[in-house]
């Protein structure tokens, strides 16, 4: 019987040291908790990405300053 009651008492106790801990990441504003939070909210609110089909190093250098501010991916895809 003092095994089990025990056991419980470190379970109880590994689960509030869980809460207190999560509790402190949510209230901190540079936690990874609180960026992954603020990442899902943010999921789909942005515009929609299109690919270009860029012929000139002109062309390309004018759409990359264009976008200054927001992420950007520039893919250099070859068929051989």
């Amino acid at each position: 019987m003092k095994r089990t009651l025990r056991g419980r008492g470190l379970i109880l106790a590994a689960i509030l040291i869980l809460l207190v801990v999560a509790g402190m990441q949510l209230a901190n504003p540079h936690s990874y908790v609180s960026e992954i939070i603020g990442r899902i909210g943010e999921a789909g609110s942005g515009p929609d990405a299109n690919l270009s089909d860029i012929t000139g190093i002109d062309e390309l250098k004018a759409q990359f300053n264009r976008d200054a501010g927001h992420p950007r991916l520039i893919l250099l895809l070859s068929p051989t």
